[in-house]
């Protein structure tokens, strides 16, 4: 009788864990001045300058739009380019459920390999964390580290606006800078990288930062335990996890890669030991039995 009112009190347990889906468990506001490239630089060949274009207001004002172009197309082609779309707000309203926080598109277009190509560039994301539940969002951490202390240590970079977020806002303040270091494969003689997902000789981008990524953060909203995952995806319905940090595209083709935020709320220790405790009695039982 014991080991059924266990399994019982479980099952409730998990049954309550799973309808804890209320709307604003966690939101996101993207900072101002964020969603951006930054600071391209050429390589190689007759110098073509990059341009950087951004729209505030892009797709009725919900997003940020910004665009990295460079080189010489050939005949009447487009220069190739990486388009970043960064939504300005985000609310996390079920839990275990993929939701999309920005895209990369990376445009390869044919060019002139006479003429200087991409070398390295930057991105500036920055998020601004809240919640409506109860006492909201009350702290965050990464491997251990107050976010308060790491979105200092990102601020002090010199590529980092210093008035990007304001100090009383560092605890809740997810600031990152993404390098790009990018390579354009020539399309004749031998081709030096292959690409893993079936072409040859594509151009590719690498994607780095200073903490690493995916990140992964422990936060605390209205005095529960949530850890919050930031990773990147191919797929539109972030169903698969993206390590990189190489990125590749097909010559004349196109590739996206999307930033999704997934929240999990982490066990209350009650829990745990009732999963636990259930699991040994059904053990004992079995063999038993």
């Amino acid at each position: 009788m014991r080991l059924s009112n266990i399994t019982k009190l479980f099952t409730v347990s998990c049954l309550a864990a799973a309808v804890n889906t209320q709307a604003g468990i966690l939101d996101f506001s993207l900072v101002d001045g964020s969603g951006i490239f930054q600071n391209a630089t050429v390589g190689g060949g007759t110098f073509v300058a990059p341009t950087i274009i951004t729209d505030t207001n892009f797709n009725g004002g919900l997003d940020v739009f910004s665009q990295l172009s460079w080189g010489e197309p050939i005949g009447d082609g487009d220069q190739s380019n990486l388009q970043l779309v960064s939504h300005k707000s985000v609310a996390i309203e079920a839990l275990n459920t993929p939701y999309e926080l920005s895209v990369i598109t990376h445009n390869n277009n044919v060019l002139n390999g006479a003429f200087a190509t991409l070398a390295t560039a930057q991105i500036l994301g920055a998020l601004s964390m809240s919640s409506t539940l109860g006492a909201g969002f009350q702290s965050a951490e990464i491997m251990g580290i107050p976010l308060a202390a790491a979105t200092a240590a990102v601020l002090g970079d010199a590529d980092v606006p210093d008035d990007l977020v304001m100090p009383a806002d560092y605890g809740s303040s997810l600031v990152t800078l993404f390098d790009i270091a990018f390579n354009e494969t020539l399309n004749a003689g031998d081709c030096p990288f292959g690409n893993p997902r079936g072409s040859i000789c594509d151009d590719f981008f690498t994607l780095t930062t200073d903490s690493g990524f995916p990140v992964t953060l422990d936060i605390m909203i209205d005095d529960m335990a949530y850890e919050l995952f930031i990773y990147s995806s191919f797929d539109a319905d972030g169903s698969t996890i993206e390590l990189g940090p190489d990125y590749f595209t097909a010559e004349n083709a196109a590739t996206n890669l999307y930033t999704f935020a997934r929240l999990t709320k982490v066990p209350e220790p009650t829990s745990v030991a009732l999963l636990s405790l259930g699991l040994l009695l059904a053990s004992r039982r079995k063999l038993k039995n």
